[in-house]
């Protein structure tokens, strides 16, 4: 049997999943490569903190030098798990230039930098490979270049951070606030202490970046992703969703068509009966679309320990098979300059909930700046009135992120207006 000697950069959350998974299914794992995973060295911060953990194998030798692995010729596949995109980005170059093969799960540093790293390790003839970058346990990155590349990829659409689809759920299910359950994902560890990249919507913006490079074949970054989060969701919308038919997701969307590539991540309605308004909690999910095998979906953990590592592992192995067939680096990958859609031509049906005085001829006068751009409403609901105040709902149909946006801001400044309160997208699909 042969062996091949491996090496972690950290050992949080998924590395140590790392050394669980194949201590726990390692006899399968050598049966099907016919050969022997070593962890020799694992690169850490806290050199104290990691010696003293029992459940650790003793043949892992800790260091807080990276030159012990670069140097260490019997390493040829280091899995990088630490998060930090530029430290890390200069590792795998390093390691490249060394002759090493690379794994990570590093998001960040994918969607930034994946395709200048791409090139560099076919250039010193190395592989190159981040399935865990996306949906954690979900196999989604293989199957972009892989399953799926005989289809030209028209769309990808899913929800692709548990955190916020965590607190959307809930809000759902118990009329929460935002607040209340924000501070409950806090609470049970699936918020950070400071959750902005994922209630902001980074978090997925460089998941479909990462997706839309691959599937479009096109280069495009994080900074290519027009971006919402859904810090403003309130319980009356997620009320007002459900009584009209919808949920609401925070979606992660990529479509090319003619006109060019759009990439944007935002709030949306979405039908109760479309397969992602099923997807709870903090599971993941994603549908593509290709122009011959049509719609398939992928779901499951998105993140966690195993899931995790389940993907790692899995790209670990496929680096060990190419090496024994004498194929390390020989995959090939095509890309194009990418053409960009104008975010204001994009469009869509919207939900717009405003605050009003309640007196006569509010309705019309939202009504005659809406039809001064040619948008056409699809239902118009005065909901919870007062002596003062109404709040109105509108369905309006599929129109340009453009006009729309020209409009609110008309609507807004009428004086019987008191407050746009939210705009979302209705996702038809």
């Amino acid at each position: 049997m042969k062996n091949v000697s491996i090496a972690l950069l950290g050992c949080g959350t998924v590395g140590k999943g790392v050394v669980d998974l194949l201590a726990m299914n390692g006899p399968l794992i050598e049966e099907q490569l016919d050969t022997k995973i070593n962890i020799k060295r694992v690169l850490i911060r806290d050199l104290n903190k990691y010696e003293q953990m029992e459940d650790l194998p003793d043949s892992i030798q800790f260091t807080t030098d990276f030159n012990d692995i670069i140097d260490d010729d019997e390493i040829e596949i280091v899995v990088e798990v630490m998060g930090s995109a530029d430290f890390a980005k200069d590792c795998i170059e390093q390691c490249f230039l060394r002759g090493k093969s690379v794994i990570s799960a590093n998001k960040d540093l994918i969607a930034d930098y994946g395709i200048p790293l791409l090139k560099l390790s076919q250039q010193h003839n190395v592989d190159f490979q981040f399935e865990a970058s996306v949906a954690g346990g979900i196999p989604i990155v293989r199957p972009m270049y892989s399953s799926l590349n005989s289809n030209r990829i028209e769309e990808i659409i899913g929800i692709m951070n548990g955190t916020t689809n965590f607190i959307l759920s809930n809000m759902t299910a118990h009329g929460s606030s935002y607040e209340d359950v924000l501070k409950e994902a806090q609470e049970k560890g699936y918020a950070e202490a400071d959750p902005t990249n994922d209630v902001s919507g980074y978090d997925a913006a460089r998941k479909i970046a990462i997706l839309a490079t691959l599937g479009f074949h096109s280069a495009v970054t994080f900074n290519d992703v027009h971006v919402e989060g859904i810090e403003n969701i309130a319980k009356e919308d997620i009320e007002h969703a459900t009584e009209m038919g919808y949920v609401i997701k925070l979606l992660a969307i990529a479509r090319q068509d003619e006109d060019g590539i759009s990439l944007n991540v935002h709030p949306s309605f979405i039908r109760k009966g479309h397969p992602l308004a099923n997807v709870d909690g903090a599971y993941n999910a994603v549908c593509v679309r290709g122009n011959c095998v049509g719609d398939v979906m992928f779901y499951g953990q998105g993140a966690g320990s195993l899931p995790t590592a389940s993907a790692v592992v899995s790209d670990v192995m496929n680096v060990i098979l190419h090496r024994n067939l004498q194929m390390t680096g020989k995959r090939g990958y095509v890309w194009h300059e990418a053409k960009l859609k104008p975010q204001a031509d994009i469009a869509s049906p919207y939900y717009i909930r405003m605050i009003v005085n309640n007196a006569p001829g509010v309705l019309a006068a939202v009504s005659k700046v809406l039809a001064e751009n040619n948008i056409s409403i699809r239902s118009l609901i005065q909901k919870d009135e007062t002596a003062e105040i109404a709040e109105i709902v509108i369905l309006i149909d599929k129109s340009a992120a453009g006009l729309v946006q020209a409009s609110l801001q008309k609507i807004e400044e009428l004086s019987c207006v008191r407050k746009i309160a939210n705009a979302i997208r209705v996702i038809e699909v």
